[in-house]
This record gives structure tokens, sequence and C-alpha cells, in this order.
């Protein structure tokens, strides 16, 4: 009889054991995908939603990268040459506006792009985007700079993507902005070039054709970027 219940209890102890070594195993597989800057494949997010939303995902895979795209190693800070990614350009001559997939590969074409990263509730950006069509734009479009603001949260901090593309498509009409706008909910694609927090927020970067990040500031308004980009569109 001692010798059933000692046999009986190893065998307890044996299945508790392989129930525990599983559940561990499945919860280290789950943790991998949390990784805040993780690429994802952004295949699946592509076709514009029932919402009208196309989402190009937080980078961007092979399939949506052209051959002459410049090869690696890829970074983030200065002289680093940049990995493709993608946002969400918004179309807001429409309503609701509709959004359509926009990656760093689609400025091949431009001798320089300027990003600009802005937040709803960050006074310093407001003061930047009033100027940025008669300062940056206008100046200097015709000599090969396309532009482009980023806004990933709303004045209240939101990032709904629906909300967040009204709120977009209203900075647009009240600065006058003819160039691109984009959003980016929380910052999922642009966080890997600066802090989305008020000490990081605005972000300005200029990348140039061959893709190598020319110049990054967060934080501030740079006063030195009109001269910066007169002299990098002088090369």
């Amino acid at each position: 009889m001692k010798l059933r219940l000692n046999i009986l209890l190893v065998m307890m102890i044996v299945v508790t054991l392989s129930f525990l070594w599983s559940g561990c195993a499945w919860e280290d597989g789950e943790q991998v995908n949390d990784e805040p800057n993780q690429e994802t494949d952004g295949g699946d997010n592509l076709p514009d939603g029932a919402d009208g939303i196309a989402d190009p995902g937080p980078g961007a895979d092979d399939d949506f990268t052209p051959d002459n795209y410049p090869p690696g190693p890829y970074g983030v800070g200065y002289n680093d040459t940049a990995e493709n990614f993608g946002i969400e350009e918004l179309l807001c001559d429409v309503v609701p506006p509709r959004g359509k997939p926009l990656f760093l590969s689609d400025f091949l074409d431009s001798k320089l792009t300027m990003f600009t990263v802005h937040a709803g509730w960050c006074p310093v950006c407001k003061v930047q985007a009033s100027t940025m069509e008669a300062d940056i734009n206008q100046r200097f479009k015709d000599r090969g700079l396309s532009t482009v603001i980023v806004l990933f949260q709303d004045e209240a901090g939101g990032s709904d993507r629906d909300d967040l593309a009204a709120y977009a498509c209203t900075y647009k009409e009240r600065y006058g902005i003819t160039f691109h706008i984009a959003i980016d909910p929380d910052a999922e694609s642009m966080r890997r070039f600066f802090r989305p927090t008020e000490a990081g927020t605005p972000l300005n970067m200029l990348i140039d054709q061959d893709m190598v990040i020319r110049y990054k500031v967060e934080g501030v308004i740079p006063n030195v970027m009109e001269a910066t980009i007169d002299a990098i569109l002088s090369e």
C-alpha cells in the first residue's frame, strides 16, 4: 500500500511539472512580440480598412522596399542610413479623411526630405507648424526639398486612429499646410528616432537622397534648420 502511494505521488509531481514547463514556454513566446521597437510584417495591414484609414505598419519589409533602396547597415543617428519605414499620409479633401501608406522610400527622388514629428499637446510644435509653409516648404520645395509633418497624438494625448486623422486634417487647415501631413499613432514607427515625450517633441530630421540622416534634433525648434537645409541643397 505504501509503495503504491509513493508511485502515485511521483506521477502527480511529474504531471504538475510538465504543465508548469509548458506554461513558461508559452509566456516567453508571447513576450517576444511586446518589444516596442520590433518591426512587424506590414503586409497584412496595408489595405484600407472599413474606416478608410490605411495602416502601413511600423516598418517596411522587403515587399515594400524597392530594389534601388540603399543597403544596410541601418541606424537612427547622425550620418546613419535610415531603414525604410511606413507611416500614413492623410487625404483631407474627403470626409472622413482617408489614408494611404507613405514610405521613406517614396522620397528616393527627393534631394532632401524633412520629417517633423508633432503632438497636438505640444505648444512648441504649433509655433513651428505656423511657419513651416512659408519658411520651409515654399522657400525650398523647388530646390528639391520634400516636407512631412507627422502627428502621433492629438491635443488630449489620444492616439485613436480616426480621432487623430480628423485632428491632423484640422491641423493642416489651421496652419495652411500644402505639403505632406501624416499620422503615426503613439509614434509606432517614428519612436525609433526620438523620445515621444514632452522633452523629446518635436523631432526634426533631415534625410538626403541616399537615405542618410544629415540632421536630427528633438525637443526644440532648431534655429539652424533653414541654413542647414540650404547648405545640403547647395551641395
